[in-house]
């Protein structure tokens, strides 16, 4: 004897079809909702893990020496983010502030913020100023308080005190310095070769790297971008061929919580370097 639960399926399956076929907008109208369900509940899976990290907080550098590094396998050398506001106001410069200064107490040694336009330039000193404030705030118990500084990657000077060395160097990075870079390198090398100063032969992926390589802008480990979609805006592309990018969508301020989500997912990553 049939169940009758069997006997609904072909009925059912031919109702749709009878539906589909006399007004199949139902049809795409059901089928969109449906996407839209699951595409709803995919934000929602990816949004879990900042509600329940963005309340943690951090005002010295001892509350970051416990748990937060422990179970860190490895730390980025190089961090980039993308700057997380096109109005750069005084608020985002003292977050860009305490960025560095989590950085540093995770061993960080370089720290990139791109911001596309370049506005961010215009403000290096403040940026330093507040970076000054901010460590001696921060870094309380430590004894010797880093040595920060700001520095706009096309500028071979630092915005703070001269020193040959520093704890931490920040860049601050623009479009001016990816695309446009490449097609000024590009130029060059044209213009080289024209004027037989190499050869074609000579015109290679090395040649290309050691004259677009930057000695204050290794290639960055990771990069946390902030963005409703994965857009790197033009982020300097040759740069960035084996960094892990660790995307936040939907989100308007950097928090202690977003960086360290950003450093663990560094940590668990497996770069294989193509092999």
């Amino acid at each position: 004897m049939v169940s009758t639960e069997i006997l609904l399926i072909p009925l059912l399956i031919i109702g749709l079809v009878i539906i589909s076929y006399r007004r199949p907008s139902l049809i795409y109208n059901f089928l969109l909702m449906i996407l839209q369900s699951v595409y709803l509940l995919y934000k929602l899976y990816l949004s879990i893990p900042s509600l329940f990290l963005r309340r943690r907080t951090t005002t010295n550098a001892t509350q970051l020496f416990g748990d937060d590094i422990k179970y860190l396998d490895k730390i980025p050398k190089h961090l980039a983010v993308m700057f997380w506001n096109d109005d750069v106001q005084e608020e985002r410069l003292i977050e860009v502030a305490q960025l560095c200064c989590w950085s540093w107490c995770f061993g960080v040694k370089i720290v990139s913020i791109y911001e596309p336009e370049g506005h961010l330039k215009n403000y290096a000193h403040l940026l330093q100023s507040h970076i000054n404030i901010i460590s001696r705030e921060f870094i309380t118990l430590e004894k010797i308080i880093p040595t920060i500084q700001v520095m706009s990657l096309n500028s071979s000077s630092s915005i703070g005190n001269e020193t040959n060395q520093s704890d931490l160097l920040v860049n601050l990075v623009s479009r001016s310095d990816g695309r446009a870079r490449i097609v000024e390198t590009t130029k060059s090398i044209t213009k080289d070769v024209i004027q037989e100063k190499i050869k074609c032969e000579d015109v290679n992926v090395q040649e290309l790297d050691k004259r677009l390589s930057i000695s204050q802008f290794p290639e960055p480990q990771l990069l946390i971008l902030f963005s409703p979609r994965i857009d790197l805006d033009g982020f300097p592309p040759w740069h960035i061929h084996l960094t892990e990018i660790f995307h936040v969508p939907d989100n308007q301020k950097f928090s202690y919580s977003i960086f360290l989500q950003g450093l663990r997912k560094y940590s668990r990553c497996n770069q294989r370097f193509g092999k």
